[in-house]
């Protein structure tokens, strides 16, 4: 999900193009220490993210990461540029400067990346969409690195042969700010909900992952669900609200309960308590000029269920 988000560097230092080389041919293969695994033997983690600019269809960001090399291999990495695809379908770049590869850990690598699936039409904005949308519900989503010639400006033989093979990887997991220890906690971008039965009202504690930058949420479209299925009430809202870095609570969004239903009757039961739902949401978000719609799905939500 990264890209370059500068002009070209008009002079590249050697690549050690034989160290490189193995060092993703044995990660392609499953040859390190965590064998069978590929790319994803590298435990990627994203820590702080920075967003750049933005344009209409793009969002160009800085990240650092960290990652654990599990092959024999070093390599010192002077520039280096790769698509990001999914479903053979190209949604971004990424790109490395002055970076040292070991073996084991290596903490805070900064990347430059652009987000611009749409930039590719319809469907690959679509395969965006889907993509980034599994990747904040928190499935397992994995993206596909693609060297290509111009991978390594000074090795461009390198670049294309590696370009034929397929380099997979785990979307590396983000650590949100979080009260607790618990990592699942620190995944889940809704951490909590409060529902007030009588106005009819929720209001939700949401967390960024953005720590410089201020997200909107410019229309949501949701339904609450008891026990998975039964729904409890649908939320529409199209009047805008901020989300800034870390965890805030949004304004309260009014509900349409689902009356009768076996959801509404658990919280009507629960007045003074606590449930656990879930949620299906499709929201409008904006950040600076770009704007999308992405869905969500939340699950064991802890809601507060108020008079």
């Amino acid at each position: 999900m990264f890209a370059p988000c500068g002009p070209s560097t008009p002079f590249y230092p050697r690549v050690h193009s034989f160290q490189f080389s193995g060092l993703l041919t044995s990660l392609a293969l499953g040859l390190g220490s965590g064998g069978g695994e590929g790319l994803g033997a590298l435990q990627p983690r994203v820590g702080e993210v920075r967003v750049l600019k933005t344009t209409e269809t793009a969002i160009y960001l800085e990240a650092l990461v960290n990652l654990t090399n599990p092959t024999p291999y070093s390599a010192q990495i002077p520039y280096l540029t790769v698509h990001v695809a999914k479903n053979n379908t190209i949604v971004g770049d990424a790109t490395i400067r002055d970076v040292n590869i070991t073996t084991g850990n290596n903490t805070d690598i900064l990347v430059s990346a652009i987000w611009s699936p749409a930039d590719g039409g319809p469907k690959a904005r679509k395969v965006g969409v889907d993509l980034i949308s599994q990747y904040l519900s928190g499935f397992n989503t994995t993206v596909d690195i693609q060297l290509h010639k111009d991978s390594i400006p000074t090795a461009p033989i390198v670049g294309e042969a590696l370009s034929k093979l397929k380099l997979s990887v785990a979307a590396p997991h983000l650590d949100l700010p979080s009260d607790g220890d618990d990592q699942v906690d620190k995944e889940h971008f809704i951490r909590a909900a409060t529902f007030h039965f009588f106005s009819s009202t929720a209001t939700f504690t949401l967390v960024s992952p953005f720590k410089h930058d201020t997200l909107y949420l410019d229309w949501v479209n949701a339904t609450a669900y008891y026990n998975h299925t039964s729904p409890v009430g649908h939320i529409e809202s199209d009047d805008p609200f901020p989300a800034p870095p870390g965890a805030n609570e949004t304004p309260r969004l009014p509900v349409e309960w689902s009356v009768g239903s076996v959801g509404y009757e658990a919280v009507r039961k629960a007045l003074g308590g606590q449930l656990k739902l879930d949620a299906r949401a499709d929201v409008t978000v904006r950040l600076d000029k770009f704007r999308e719609t992405v869905w969500y799905v939340g699950k064991g939500i802890g809601a507060h269920i108020k008079p």
